[in-house]
């Protein structure tokens, strides 16, 4: 079946996975724990899709420095405990084995560690259809374009056969810095209005409606 698109980088939390909430709720607790005051849900969200050490040095800017290793380790400490929690949004599953069904190499771009998704993949039905994925711990933190550079050559496909999928601005200014197209989705970190200014494609309200897209569209 010829396609507009050969390739599909996803990302993870907040794109594939609902984790954003819980995400957010342990790093606000991880710093309520050492009596520092929490960022606000919305400072989290903005900083979700970089790296977790990068992001706990922007969270703890003009905070109390002294316990930010502290903090970040209860951060760990909580996720490491809810761990077996990975929940994939409604249509994700069905969707990324018919995307392989129909031919498409399929990758993630997380801003996550190595050892956090292969973990998180384990856990779901999926995990033998994802063709490459990349981490933080591979490479540069988005909005770099390595991890969709790396992803391109290891797959030998164009920039222009190829489409990013996420939930966040950092998604979205990764896959422009990589000269790629790009589909936001608005039910994760970032709502239309924050993403309206990377140029993406279309703007999708549910999973359902992106593999709905990649059908009428890609």
């Amino acid at each position: 079946m010829k396609t507009r698109f050969e390739l599909i980088i996803f990302d993870w939390d907040g794109t594939l996975s609902d984790s954003v909430g819980l995400i957010t709720d342990l790093m606000i607790q991880s710093f309520l724990l050492h009596n520092v005051s929490p960022p606000s849900r919305m400072e989290v969200a903005d900083i979700l899709g970089i790296k977790l050490s990068e992001a706990f040095k922007i969270l703890l800017k003009e905070k109390d420095q002294n316990a930010s290793e502290l903090i970040f380790n209860s951060y760990i400490e909580l996720y490491n405990q809810s761990s077996n929690k990975v929940k994939l949004f409604d249509g994700v599953e069905l969707g990324i084995k018919e995307l392989h069904r129909y031919g498409y190499k399929i990758a993630i771009a997380t801003g996550g560690g190595r050892n956090y998704l292969d973990s998180c993949l384990a856990q779901t039905s999926i995990k033998d259809f994802i063709n490459v994925t990349k981490t933080s711990d591979d490479c540069f933190s988005k909005p770099h374009p390595q991890m969709c550079n790396e992803i391109l050559n290891e797959l030998i496909i164009e920039p222009e056969k190829s489409i990013v999928i996420g939930d966040s601005i950092h998604d979205l200014q990764m896959a422009k810095n990589a000269g790629i197209s790009s589909l936001a989705v608005t039910y994760g970190a970032h709502k239309q209005d924050s993403l309206s200014v990377y140029d993406a494609l279309d703007y999708m309200d549910d999973a359902n409606m992106v593999f709905d897209w990649i059908r009428r569209h890609g």
